[in-house]
């Protein structure tokens, strides 16, 4: 389902060449679940932003459901990012003055859906992630483990091919923090690939593999 082949990021600081990434190569199964852990300065939030189509590799390939995406236009990278990725950040993200409801729904917006199917999958989503009677709520009257579960239901909404989640419990308390490590179990049961950034061991532990970066190279890929 993803296929990362000898990719290399170069970023160019005024007249210093830095190189995040030095020719990683790994590929994801469909319905796997994977964390990247590294410190920082190894290149996994470089990483994350090549696989999420938010920036291109400068060299190599990046095949996401048998297509090679590493060349394509700004364009079409918004259009694969709204259709096959779902986006969990440590943030949540949300639109503050806006309803739980209409957050959800803003990818299907996006995806030129109308107002009557768009809103039954957005309370369909957060019906998935125990909001159901939170619909009408904003962001600012919720609890910080309910918004990245609104965040959630999100990227869920448009049925992704993979949810990327950037540090999900970065802002979270430990009890919160593992609620929402087993929505994502729940969902990855359910047939989900998703793959997350964390610097946490005990939260990684909840994945099936985990790759460790260092220096930009992988360093260790393990099992679960």
């Amino acid at each position: 389902m993803l296929e990362i082949k000898k990719i290399k990021k170069i970023y160019q600081l005024g007249k210093v060449k830095v190189e995040a990434l030095k020719g990683v190569s790994f590929g994801i199964e469909k319905g796997d679940f994977v964390a990247i852990m590294g410190p920082s300065g190894s290149g996994k939030s470089t990483l994350m932003h090549i696989i999420g189509c938010l920036d291109k590799p400068t060299e190599g390939n990046f095949f996401l459901d048998g297509k090679d995406v590493s060349k394509l236009d700004d364009d079409k990278l918004a259009e694969i990012r709204n259709r096959s990725i779902g986006f969990v950040f440590q943030q949540f993200n949300l639109l503050s003055r806006a309803s739980l409801l209409h957050n959800v729904e803003t990818p299907l917006i996006y995806a030129g859906l109308k107002v009557k199917k768009r809103r039954e999958l957005a309370k369909s989503a957060l019906e998935s992630v125990g909001l159901g009677n939170r619909l009408k709520h904003r962001p600012n009257e919720i609890s910080g483990g309910e918004r990245q579960r609104t965040a959630i239901a999100r990227a869920l909404v448009n049925n992704p091919l993979i949810i990327l989640a950037d540090e999900p419990t970065g802002n979270l308390d430990t009890k919160t923090g593992e609620e929402i490590m087993r929505i994502f179990n729940r969902l990855n049961q359910e047939g989900h690939t998703i793959i997350m950034v964390t610097h946490e061991p005990d939260i990684a532990r909840h994945a099936k593999r985990i790759i460790h970066l260092r220096d930009g190279l992988i360093e260790r890929d393990e099992k679960i």
